[in-house]
């Protein structure tokens, strides 16, 4: 006896990734119905995976320059002020922030 056949019911996140316009590698659009096998929608996951890592590296590399701020800025601790020193360490976080965003 076959088992009963349930409707697939996609979550939130998969509805609202399919709605994302997918574009090719040479930035024209292509038709975002799951193909798995068509070389098209392969480039245009492709390029959603190339965003996603050169987003990932800005954002590392903000957290480097984030690092060597907080390290070089770093006054003295024997010298306790309230207005601490941190101006660049403030705006590092701004730009990692928006970057984030």
């Amino acid at each position: 006896m076959p088992a009963a056949r349930v409707e697939y019911i996609a979550p939130w996140w998969v509805v609202w990734l399919h709605s994302v316009p997918h574009l090719g590698l040479r930035l024209q659009r292509v038709d975002s119905t799951f193909s798995p096998g068509d070389e098209t929608y392969q480039e245009s996951l492709l390029f959603l995976g190339v965003l996603a890592a050169v987003g990932l590296g800005l954002n590392l590399l903000v957290l480097a320059v984030y690092l060597v701020c907080a390290c070089c800025c770093r006054r003295d601790h024997t010298v306790q002020t309230k207005q601490p020193n941190s101006c660049c360490i403030t705006w590092t976080a701004v730009v990692a922030g928006l970057l984030c965003w």
